[in-house]
């Protein structure tokens, strides 16, 4: 490994602070934009920021720009300054094992407990099946729920109850294990004590 990267990385692990602000936006594929826009929009209230045509096709590999060209591609604001992107693709492009390796097998939105509570009516009113939850799916107070977007997409909206302030979600704060408890389930991933120590040093603080 270069020297540079080498104290990059160990500066990094020793400040504990991400590189990244966070996501700048996800980009999904549907074979129905209006459907899908209908369902984002009107249901979960992601206000529509942004619509284009992509220019020329490029290659599948290594580019993010889709092999198909002048097809719609709109962004929503998800909140938290994130963006929610889709493609619509042909009703002809194969479709995807979301379980599968390299695949996204779900998106997770976070919420206060009140708008928690709100979107799962909205969801509920509006014929949406709730396929899992709500539930702790994070100990000791992530709570969540699971379903599915009109593009097979399984989604979960996520709260801690414990948050009073529904825009000061405190997502970190709310998943952060102690040092002890995430070595122990560090060690059920590799049994190598100075990987799992570089790990520790680099946890969230």
């Amino acid at each position: 490994m270069d020297t540079r990267v080498a104290e990059t990385s160990s500066k990094a692990a020793a400040g504990a602070k991400p590189l990244l602000r966070g996501i700048h936006h996800l980009a999904l594929v549907t074979d129905d934009m209006k459907g899908t826009l209908d369902f984002y929009v009107r249901v979960l209230g992601m206000p529509i920021v942004h619509s284009l045509r992509t220019p020329v096709a490029r290659g599948a590999h290594g580019q993010g720009t889709p092999p198909y060209a002048s097809i719609p591609h709109v962004f929503l604001d998800m909140g938290g300054d994130s963006l929610l992107a889709f493609f619509e693709y042909p009703k002809t492009a194969p479709k995807v094992d979301r379980d599968a390796l390299g695949a996204m097998q779900h998106v997770s939105f976070a919420c206060g407990p009140k708008r928690h509570a709100e979107i799962l009516e909205r969801l509920k009113a509006n014929g949406v099946a709730i396929t899992g939850g709500p539930l702790v799916s994070i100990p000791p107070a992530i709570v969540s729920f699971y379903f599915f977007d009109p593009n097979n997409i399984r989604l979960e909206i996520v709260c801690d109850p414990r948050n009073t302030d529904e825009q000061d979600l405190d997502v970190i704060r709310s998943c952060r294990m102690s040092e002890a408890e995430l070595r122990a389930q560090l060690g059920n991933i590799s049994s190598d004590q100075a990987w799992i120590s570089a790990m520790i040093a680099a946890m969230s603080r």
